[in-house]
């Protein structure tokens, strides 16, 4: 069963926090080891603890310099290439939603569209009140599209009889 949405907030007990803190710290450590060893890659975690100045890294002292000095070793391009930072991460989410928003407005229009033209096509009458609401630039670049549908599938359709 899914869990209900977390509100992400400071948490103000510090009990509570310290507590939450060792029980994610725990997840995370887990979840890179899980990552190294299903997928075959090299991973490190560093977290720096407010209480502890000392900082916790998994694997070890040895393999987190290992994987800092492999990555430092790329280039700047390289290094670059594949990260993301919130704001990034939160462009690209608006963006992707944007375009998704845009075709299912398009979706929407022509279907209003062939909703309107289609008593027309089939009892001849045209309900002018909702006609009022499109641009006859809109109708033309719909009946175009169309039009051009019908030409490529009358065009396969030839083909495919030609071939035997």
């Amino acid at each position: 069963m899914a869990r209900k949405k977390l509100k992400l907030a400071y948490i103000t007990c510090n009990s509570k926090r310290r507590e939450t803190f060792r029980k994610r710290k725990s997840g995370l450590m887990k979840k890179v080891n899980e990552l190294s060893t299903l997928c075959g890659i090299e991973a490190c975690a560093i977290i720096y603890d407010q209480n502890n100045p000392q900082a916790e890294v998994w694997p070890s002292d040895s393999g987190v310099k290992s994987v800092l000095s492999r990555f430092g070793s790329l280039s700047e391009l390289e290094r670059n290439k594949k990260k993301v930072d919130q704001e990034v991460f939160l462009r690209e989410s608006i963006e992707k939603a944007c375009d998704q928003l845009n075709k299912k407005k398009e979706e929407n229009k022509k279907k209003e569209m062939a909703n309107i033209i289609d008593p027309y096509i089939h009892n001849g009458e045209l309900n002018s009140n909702l006609m009022s609401k499109y641009d006859f630039n809109d109708w033309s670049s719909f009946i175009d599209e169309n039009l051009k549908e019908i030409d490529r599938k009358m065009k396969g359709m030839q083909i495919e009889a030609q071939d035997p």
